[in-house]
């Protein structure tokens, strides 16, 4: 069953998000009051027990505060939302939505509203709008080829980050190895 949640907790969500994952209720007004919502305290407490009704949220006692921790990640959270849209609305068919893009993707693009536009949810309309004088010529093809680059952008800095972490390993075996003949020349000194 998909997880449903009002535009109003998804806004408490990606400002939690934004503030790294979890927050007290005190700065998390600070947060939405950013984002244009001047909601009083008891709204967002009360949105923030739905949160945690969903099990989207964690709370941890602090002395007096409560500390709301998201329990997935944005990216977790928006492979669940994707998975379970596919799955509801075209019984699981990746083919069925890739064509249904393909024929009006960009017509979609246009009709998004720019006050809907949160800063890494759309950067694909972002950056192509840079390089385009009409939002019309953005197609699906176009997200797609962004998309590739950035999951190729990424996929080098996680191989880059994987041979930092095969070499902190060896360095870690090689100092091992050191310890272990301290330890056998100490015992050496000991014994003789």
């Amino acid at each position: 069953m998909r997880l449903q949640i009002s535009s109003s907790e998804r806004d408490i969500m990606r400002s939690i998000w934004q503030m790294g994952g979890s927050a007290t209720v005190a700065p998390l007004l600070d947060e939405l009051s950013l984002m244009g919502k001047q909601w009083k305290s008891s709204t967002v407490v009360s949105f923030l027990a739905r949160l945690v009704e969903k099990g989207l949220l964690l709370v941890e006692k602090n002395g007096r505060n409560n500390i709301y921790i998201a329990s997935l990640s944005k990216i977790e959270f928006q492979e669940r939302q994707t998975k379970d849209f596919l799955a509801e609305t075209y019984d699981g068919n990746v083919d069925a939505l890739a064509s249904f893009l393909s024929i009006h993707g960009s017509t979609l693009i246009q009709d998004i509203p720019s006050s809907k536009v949160i800063e890494g949810e759309l950067f694909v309309e972002q950056y192509l709008f840079s390089k385009s004088d009409s939002p019309a010529r953005v197609t699906v093809h176009d997200i797609l080829r962004v998309l590739r680059t950035e999951v190729a952008a990424r996929k080098a800095s996680i191989n880059t980050k994987r041979k930092t972490v095969i070499t902190l390993e060896h360095e870690i075996r090689k100092d091992e190895q050191r310890i272990d003949e301290l330890h056998q020349l100490i015992e050496k000194l000991y014994c003789d």
